[in-house]
């Protein structure tokens, strides 16, 4: 269980593609089934539109369904999970001492600016925007201050798939 499976992506930092374009090696273990009770045009929905929308309901057992789930595909799979770094997740993978990388873009001007595009270009909400771009230097902060994650910063036109080598080197690393 020690071995460094979980990759913790910042939104828009490629999570699905990665898994799309590597389904071999990584999953993209998406977290809204877990975190909220999505109505039925919601259950099979991976569009941007549906993100960080205040009207879906809150699941009382976040994190903790997610985190249990987590382990169990951890302990039925050989992949790299890409799970959101959602700050009360990552409290437990720290409690737990579950090893974890911590991906995020540079705190910048510029990469800013481009995950704002980023953003509108996949069709995410105002909502989400006020979230992740209102957020940015504290979503950012966050990340720096972390002392317990192996990191990977992100420069303001990289993705996952960019660096999909230092990922693989990082799980690679935590088996020695």
């Amino acid at each position: 269980m020690k071995k460094n499976r979980i990759i913790a992506a910042h939104a828009g930092t490629g999570k699905t593609t990665l898994a799309k374009q590597f389904p071999e090696r990584f999953t993209d273990f998406v977290a809204m089934p877990y975190k909220y009770h999505l109505s039925e045009k919601y259950t099979d929905d991976e569009s941007e539109s549906c993100k960080a929308n205040l009207d879906n309901e809150m699941n009382m057992d976040w994190p903790g369904n997610y985190f249990d789930a987590i382990l169990s595909e951890l302990n039925n799979s050989d992949k790299m999970l890409l799970v959101p770094p959602d700050w009360r997740l990552l409290w437990i993978f720290e409690r737990e001492e579950i090893p974890y990388m911590l991906c995020y873009p540079e705190n910048t001007e510029e990469a800013k600016t481009a995950y704002r595009e980023r953003y509108l270009s996949r069709g995410n909400t105002e909502q989400f925007l006020e979230i992740f771009i209102n957020g940015w230097y504290n979503f950012m902060d966050s990340f720096t201050a972390n002392s317990f994650a192996r990191k990977i910063v992100l420069k303001p036109n990289q993705f996952l798939t960019d660096v999909v080598d230092e990922l693989c080197i990082q799980k690679e690393k935590s088996h020695l």
